[in-house]
């Protein structure tokens, strides 16, 4: 705004996750901002779903009511691939003039490869892997939960990156320490209620399930501290000097094998059973809806 150079956007991930039907969501995404509608297609099942589901906002609502389709936006997968079979499906449906924009933290190589692929691209979300390092410290803002009648409800994206697939609802981090050395033994991400064993407890890779860790003499200790409650402050915020000496300390307590710049070991951040469990059960539900609904998505999007 300062420098008078254009904005332009999308809708994002949680404005899908936050309804339970991805077409409702698209709906309602398409009632509020009809003139600039570019859907973000890749939140369950690109081809299956989210470009059917578009295209049937685009024939129900948008033409009818004169505004235009102005595009789709896909943030996982394989790029190339799916916006070649995006351009087909939009074409087909007579969106010839939809565009298609792509984005997933690119950066010039990867997109020269979408183009030397021959990707359909009309415009590329890029920014934070041309602007900044690559060895930062990286963090994304998802939906876990909506709140319902004073209850979390989970909520989840799916992915074909398996990293890209959000862990659901509202949880805690818990750190274990080693008593005899005092060095961080691993993490693990628990649901809201759940406490953690002071005796024994198991990490189990949240992926590569096979892959376990048994813990003993143990310290663990919750990571996440409450900065408000009920709209009210309720943390002291440290000095800088006090959050650097934070920050050592912590460092220390890190194996140097993990803290290697050459190839370090993975450090453990794993799932209790609960979250994974209930993170599969969400999976496998949008995998049901989608393929029970699949079909009728499709033949939807294809009434013109």
């Amino acid at each position: 705004m300062k420098y008078d150079i254009p904005v332009m956007g999308t809708m994002a991930h949680s404005l899908v996750t936050e309804s339970e039907d991805e077409y409702d969501a698209f709906l309602k995404y398409a009632k509020s901002n009809p003139d600039n509608c570019i859907f973000l297609v890749d939140t369950y099942d690109t081809l299956h779903s989210g470009i059917p589901n578009a295209i049937r906002v685009a024939n129900e609502y948008l033409t009818p009511n004169g505004y235009p389709l102005k595009g789709i936006r896909i943030d996982s997968g394989d790029l190339a691939y799916l916006s070649k079979e995006a351009r087909k499906m939009l074409d087909e449906a007579g969106y010839k003039d939809a565009g298609i924009c792509l984005s997933n933290g690119l950066d010039e190589y990867t997109i020269r490869d979408l183009i030397t692929q021959g990707a359909k691209i009309n415009s590329i979300g890029a920014g934070d892997n041309i602007a900044a390092p690559k060895e930062r410290v990286g963090g994304v803002y998802k939906l876990v939960a909506v709140e319902e009648n004073k209850e979390a409800k989970p909520r989840i994206k799916v992915s074909n990156d398996s990293i890209k697939t959000i862990n659901p609802g509202s949880k805690k981090v818990y750190r274990f320490y080693d008593k005899d050395t005092g060095y961080a033994l691993g993490d693990v991400i628990t649901l809201n209620e759940e406490e953690i064993s002071k005796d024994h407890y198991t990490l189990v890779h949240p992926v590569e399930t096979w892959k376990k860790t048994e813990l003993k003499n143990y310290n663990v200790r919750s990571l996440l501290v409450p900065i408000f409650k009920n709209g009210e402050l309720v943390y002291q915020d440290p000095s800088l000097q006090e959050k650097q000496e934070y920050c050592e300390k912590e460092f220390e307590t890190l194996y140097p094998e993990v803290t290697r710049i050459d190839k370090p070991h993975e450090y453990y951040v794993d799932l209790s059973d609960k979250l994974r469990a209930l993170k599969q059960e969400l999976i496998e539900f949008h995998q049901n809806e989608i393929a029970k609904k699949g079909k009728e998505y499709v033949k939807c999007a294809k009434k013109n």
